[in-house]
């Protein structure tokens, strides 16, 4: 017996995943195996390892909060939205795809999205893996205020502003890199007005989220590309240039 971290109760612990277990699905090959990847983008090193075990933590979740409240509100939801299985057609995502005529850019825009289960599955993988002592997710680390914060959200569901930890979703699935069946160790990046932010690549795609206070001022770029509350917003990574575009989205 111990206290579980969402609820607060002392109960029995279990062995609950840090990134949900459906998101390594689609990485792993035939043998079963996926890809870690530790990178280090200042000095343009990585350090690969294959495994077929993915992150666990048992020290954090009782099993009425990692199955009956995450799993069942929030992970049931992202598994058939992200992964397109199971919903009916009235609340299944619409996706169109558009070309930027200044750029180039591609990206999709997703609606009949519902903000609040997406919101709050993706926070819950933040605060999962700045609660754990896990060595993948070292660099996560969002303090007592924001875990706190954080914590209360999933737990009671609060349906929170669009612009309380502001959310951008980048993906690789165009890209000769596309970087699929790997997961890379996330990272604490900061923008150039000072607002913290932590970077979750996982099977092409990348989610950078956006830690701040409900009063800090949010750069337009961030907030134009934001998960809303009637739309997601996919940037898809021009290929070739998916290094420099990551960096350029860290420095501004």
């Amino acid at each position: 017996m111990a206290i579980c971290k969402l609820c607060k109760k002392d109960k029995k612990l279990i062995d609950a995943h840090i990134i949900p277990k459906f998101m390594f699905k689609g990485m792993k090959d035939e043998n079963n195996s996926f890809y870690e990847v530790v990178y280090n983008l200042d000095e343009n090193k990585t350090a690969t390892k294959k495994t077929q075990k993915e992150d666990f933590d048992k020290n954090i979740l009782c099993s009425d909060c990692d199955n009956g409240i995450l799993g069942a509100f929030y992970e049931s939801y992202a598994v058939k939205s992200l992964y397109g299985t199971d919903l009916t057609e009235d609340i299944s995502p619409k996706c169109e795809n558009y070309i930027n005529p200044d750029d180039g850019a591609e990206y999709s825009i997703c609606k009949n999205i519902d903000y609040k289960k997406m919101k709050l599955f993706l926070l819950s993988i933040l605060w999962r893996a700045s609660i754990t002592n896990r060595p993948l997710f070292k660099e996560i680390s969002l303090g007592k205020k924001h875990e706190e914060r954080i914590r209360k959200i999933i737990y009671e569901g609060i349906d929170i502003d669009e612009l309380e930890y502001p959310i951008n979703i980048l993906s690789f699935m165009r890209t000769e890199n596309d970087l699929r069946n790997l997961i890379s160790q996330p990272k604490r990046i900061k923008t150039k007005s000072g607002l913290n932010g932590y970077l979750f690549l996982i099977d092409s795609l990348q989610f950078i989220f956006y830690v701040n206070s409900i009063n800090h001022k949010i750069n337009h770029s961030i907030e134009k590309l934001n998960l809303k509350k009637n739309k997601m917003i996919i940037i898809h990574l021009p290929n070739g240039s998916e290094k420099e575009f990551i960096i350029n989205m860290i420095k501004r």
